[in-house]
């Protein structure tokens, strides 16, 4: 029968049973053959040659057994140099497949540990930020002294290495900036009362008279323009800076545009008028916050549409973009330290804390 077709080196098997040794040079040797009934009759003497015990294949030399491969149960023969190759990839296959499970656990770990950091986080600004600044904002008639109150606490959690995540202290520093923002205004608004009441005492202020006068021309005056008409009513330009409340009703009451003085905040109706592109939260929409409904009942989906974001005034008759909440006088009836506003972001009737800053539109 011969040599099988494509011989490799090591033990082969011919289609008669014959087995043949292939040596790395290329040497061929008959080392013996399998019966059909699987019993193996080696070539050689007993000194050397050939061997089986057990399943077992020696190649002996001198009498000397070296053991050189096996009778697998099928009759194949396994060298071996087969079976190291083959315990070698098994050992690679399950080297790479803990590898891979490796991987995967530090990947599971990382967004495990990077999931319980968000929740500390919140946790901290929460426990320890959150507090502090809540009560700044539902003060409604705060004074330098109780800001600069907040402004200790919170330096205080800084000063103690209580709020420790970078994210937190930035959100920190951002609260006491507009603390000592509105510290500021305080401060500037006591110092011009100030001044007026010693003009007042040395005799300087304008005659009640003259003040009465000019005072009635306005009033007369204030009927024929000023400002950007809209229905019956007249709007100021917009605040260069954004305000709480507290300083929106100051700024209003204190403008002097167009020739006219006689300014103030519009109430949340009047607001409406200003939207546009909104049917529910327009002047005449289906949302129900008016002047006669400011309580959290009054607010449904109907007072917002959709976001749009760089919308370049869509919501606006006055070209307030998307970047612009507008104060508005009405008091929320379920929140005394809350006023209504309209974001033109989504042409939206929300209410917030006075605290907030946003711009202002004056009416009259």
């Amino acid at each position: 029968m011969g040599m099988p077709e494509k011989p490799q080196n090591g033990m082969n098997i011919a289609p008669d049973g014959t087995i043949y040794e292939i040596l790395d040079d290329g040497t061929i040797k008959r080392i013996g053959k399998v019966s059909p009934d699987g019993s193996f009759e080696p070539f050689g003497g007993p000194k050397d040659g050939i061997r089986v015990r057990d399943g077992i294949i020696y190649r002996v030399i001198n009498g000397k057994e070296v053991k050189i491969g096996r009778i697998l149960p099928n009759g194949e023969i396994e060298t071996i140099s087969q079976k190291i190759k083959n315990e070698t990839e098994v050992s690679r296959n399950k080297v790479k497949i803990i590898g891979i499970i490796s991987v995967c656990c530090l990947i599971v770990f990382f967004v495990a540990l990077y999931a319980v950091q968000q929740v500390w986080k919140t946790r901290e600004y929460d426990s320890k930020i959150k507090p502090v600044y809540s009560r700044y904002l539902d003060e409604v008639n705060p004074t330098s002294e109780s800001l600069q109150g907040y402004i200790n606490q919170l330096n205080k959690l800084v000063k103690l290495e209580e709020v420790k995540y970078t994210e937190n202290k930035k959100k920190l520093n951002r609260i006491v900036e507009e603390i000592e923002a509105r510290k500021a205004e305080i401060k500037k608004a006591a110092a011009k009362q100030a001044e007026e009441a010693r003009k007042a005492e040395q005799g300087k202020a304008e005659p009640t008279k003259a003040t009465a006068e000019p005072t009635k021309a306005t009033a007369k005056k204030s009927q024929s323009g000023g400002g950007t008409r809209i229905g019956s009513l007249y709007w100021s330009k917009r605040s260069r800076d954004k305000m709480n409340w507290n300083a929106a009703v100051k700024y209003c009451q204190n403008l002097n545009e167009g020739g006219y003085s006689d300014w103030r905040l519009p109430t949340i109706s009047e607001l409406r008028t200003t939207i546009k592109n909104c049917s529910g939260s327009q002047s005449g929409g289906s949302c129900r916050v008016s002047d006669n409904c400011l309580g959290s009942n009054c607010w449904s989906d109907d007072c917002y549409c959709e976001y749009r974001e760089n919308n370049g005034g869509y919501y606006s008759k006055l070209g307030d973009d998307d970047k612009v909440l507008l104060w508005s006088s009405s008091v929320h009836s379920g929140n005394p330290t809350s006023r209504w506003d309209v974001d033109f972001s989504d042409g939206g009737v929300d209410s917030n804390g006075v605290g907030y800053y946003y711009y202002v539109r004056c009416v009259r």
